[in-house]
């Protein structure tokens, strides 16, 4: 999966695909890479905030933690089709992001 470094700001990990299949975002573990020891907040339709206290998100990561939608595949589980949001509380925090498409056909 590609890594991708999450940090202060907010960044736009997947745009609205109507074709989505699954999305799974994925925090290396601090064992891996040193400096992962923030926190990352996930937010499905916009940005949300780097605060454990507001209620901006829809998931929190911390050091080897997974978020997404339909992991196990399911046919019968419908993912979120809109935008994926994530920000840190601390700099350069370095995740894997992977999304799949309903085959075409």
């Amino acid at each position: 999966m590609p890594r991708i470094t999450i940090g202060t700001t907010p960044i736009q990990l997947a745009w609205r695909n109507p074709k989505r299949k699954s999305w799974e975002l994925e925090f290396i573990p601090a064992s891996i890479i040193s400096g992962n020891t923030g926190i990352v907040f996930v937010k499905r339709g916009s940005a949300p905030k780097a605060d454990i206290l507001s209620n901006t998100w829809d998931h929190t990561l911390s050091s080897g933690d997974q978020a997404g939608d339909n992991l196990d595949g399911a046919a019968d589980k419908s993912p979120w089709e809109g935008d994926i949001w994530a920000v840190s509380d601390a700099a350069a925090q370095i995740c894997t992001f992977r999304e799949t498409n309903q085959d075409e056909g």
